[in-house]
């Protein structure tokens, strides 16, 4: 009988580990993904996404099914694995909006972005190419060079499809893929119309470059982001801004997550700046 009050508390004790454990593991990876909602009509994956060898016949799968129209024998070569939103009916020419995805997220799960946000706009929402726990990711900062290789081969796969497009383009970053929208129009300033970067920064200072024509960026991040701390956004703001980039910086109290408070001005100002 002496035994059992041991027994009790050695159980109870290996309970609140294991419990310790799970709290540590969603706090690692829960702010890569955006809160539910309801997601729009979108194809799923393929179980491989990301390779170049099928973007052919998955892609087009994922236009269909996403309720757009065919996708462009010229758009068959196009890098990577990508989720398709059409826009309204009646509005064929609306601008595209690039979705960029948070590391250990995927493209159909952030498509649900689209109904959230709803207005005119089409939407892609591409897959990032390097797999991470249950999702993608587009860089590995973990890696000798901080990951610029990685950032360098997503910035050529965004560079595809935003040269592919018919309509101007914006950006849709989250998280990571803030990181690398900032990026991408710091490089390539005259591509893009607009810019919105949720939960990110810079992994690095951007070259100047001459251009007569930046996109104008809208850069949203919690006081409270226990993921990305909020100097990296303003400081990503600043050096932009040094550039010559029209940038605005919006504080919010929701986490590292595409913030609903904030939902109606992200959408006015996509409206404004893309119509």
């Amino acid at each position: 009988m002496a035994m059992e009050p041991v027994r009790t508390r050695a159980l109870a004790a290996v309970g609140a580990l294991i419990g310790v454990v799970a709290l540590a593991y969603l706090a690692l990876n829960a702010g890569s993904r955006t809160p539910p909602a309801p997601a729009p009509r979108a194809a799923p994956l393929a179980a491989d996404a990301g390779s170049e060898a099928k973007a052919d016949t998955d892609a087009a799968a994922n236009a269909d099914a996403a309720g757009g129209p065919a996708i462009k024998p010229a758009e068959r070569s196009l890098p990577g694995t990508w989720v398709d939103v059409a826009a309204p009916a009646g509005t064929a020419s609306a601008p595209v909006i690039l979705g960029l995805h948070g590391r250990g997220d995927t493209a159909e799960h952030f498509s649900a972005l689209a109904s959230r946000l709803g207005g005119g706009f089409s939407w892609r929402f591409l897959q990032a190419p390097l797999p991470f726990a249950d999702g993608r990711a587009w860089y590995r900062s973990d890696q000798p060079d901080g990951g610029r290789a990685d950032l360098e081969a997503a910035l050529a796969y965004i560079d595809a499809h935003v040269r592919a497009a018919a309509q101007p383009v914006a950006l849709f970053g989250f998280s990571q893929g803030c990181f690398v929208a900032g990026h991408y129009a710091a490089r390539h300033p005259e591509a893009v119309r607009a810019v919105v970067c949720i939960g990110g920064g810079l992994i690095y200072p951007p070259e100047p470059v001459a251009a007569q024509h930046r996109p104008p960026m809208l850069y949203l991040h919690a006081t409270d982001d226990a993921v990305v701390p909020l100097e990296a956004a303003r400081g990503a703001v600043k050096q932009l801004q040094s550039l010559g980039y029209s940038v605005e910086l919006v504080e919010h109290g929701e986490g590292h997550s595409v913030p609903e408070s904030e939902i109606e001005r992200i959408r006015s100002w996509l409206e404004r700046k893309l119509k």
